[in-house]
């Protein structure tokens, strides 16, 4: 992680990230699971839904000390891709983003069968 990273409140993940941690992850299932899994995600993190863009398969959520958007893009019928951009709310906030993707991450990979990150770098 770079020195500036424990000093920003937005983090983003995408198939070409720096860090390993952050890139988009895949997994073996149709997109009407991961929609599933992100109601679980948001009774767990105890957040709350804001807005659902359905035209891009876009959730908002709102928990304590974070908002989140949580994008899925259904690669092919039985493979989804998961990727999530978070802002937090600390003055200095030491990494907390990165952290809380992390955790949202792990729990996606307990309930969704994995199948890779960044299957489809250029």
């Amino acid at each position: 992680m770079r020195f500036k990273d424990y000093f920003t409140n937005d983090f983003e993940t995408e198939e070409n990230h720096y860090l390993p941690e952050l890139r988009t992850r895949y997994y073996r299932c149709n997109l009407d699971a991961a929609k599933n899994a992100i109601s679980e995600l948001i009774k767990n993190e105890k957040a709350v839904l804001k807005d659902v863009v359905d035209t891009y398969n876009e959730y908002f959520i709102q928990g304590q000390n974070y908002t989140c958007i949580i994008t899925l893009t259904s690669t092919r019928v039985s493979e989804t891709a998961i990727d999530i951009k978070i802002t937090t709310y600390k003055v200095i906030p030491r990494g907390l983003g990165k952290k809380i993707i992390e955790r949202m991450y792990k729990f996606f990979d307990s309930k969704l069968p994995f199948k890779g990150v960044s299957l489809y770098r250029e």
